[in-house]
């Protein structure tokens, strides 16, 4: 691990990251990576620097939460990763240690899932903002028989499952009133269609 102390926060996920070594430049894909809210599903690696007994791997649950000794559950989705550190840092240096060094590293990233009328549907990681639309072309882009019209995004909130859906065709609308292109959430689910002519 003493390679990782050496190294930018920002620089490790983006290290990461398999989008951002592919398709960004080493400028964008760092401040990407330093924006990136951690999301349900995510695995991370907090390490207490100096405190062997203190670093461990915790995956996010479906709570939003994460295990850690001492400090029991502590909420981690929707933290940015210097956030949380932040957060970990304060409550050990609350009762239990004098300026704790605290590291966090996103091992594995959650996922959205994109189906139906797509080149080659399947999971992606979330690394960062992604809208429909980007998930969609990371997707391979519509088929011949797609209906951008009609695409739906179904999300698990708690115990509790939505969904709305997007008009992908209103967003390059010249007049200025195209839809909004919505921010995808971890395990959130995109569906396209088939079009009926």
């Amino acid at each position: 691990m003493a390679i990782f102390r050496t190294l930018p926060l920002g620089l490790l996920i983006f290290l990461s990251s398999p989008f951002h070594l592919s398709a960004q430049s080493p400028e964008s894909g760092a401040k990407s990576a330093q924006d990136y809210h951690i999301g349900i599903g995510d695995l991370l690696e907090i390490e207490v620097y100096d405190e062997p007994d203190l670093t461990k791997e915790a995956r996010v649950l479906t709570d939003g939460k994460i295990s850690m000794p001492l400090l029991g559950q502590i909420t981690a989705a929707g933290e940015t990763v210097q956030g949380l550190q932040e957060k970990v840092s304060a409550l050990l240096a609350e009762k239990y240690l004098v300026n704790p060094q605290v590291t966090v590293f996103v091992k594995e990233f959650s996922s959205i899932f994109v189906f139906g009328e797509v080149k080659n549907p399947g999971s992606f990681p979330l690394t960062g903002k992604m809208t429909v639309f980007e998930a969609i072309t990371y997707a391979g882009g519509f088929t011949e028989v797609a209906n951008p019209s009609k695409v739906k995004v179904i999300r698990m909130e708690g115990d509790q499952q939505s969904s709305f859906e997007v008009n992908i065709s209103n967003l390059t609308k010249k007049d200025g009133k195209g839809d909004n292109d919505p921010g995808l959430r971890a395990n959130d689910r995109v569906i396209v269609p088939r079009s009926f002519f």
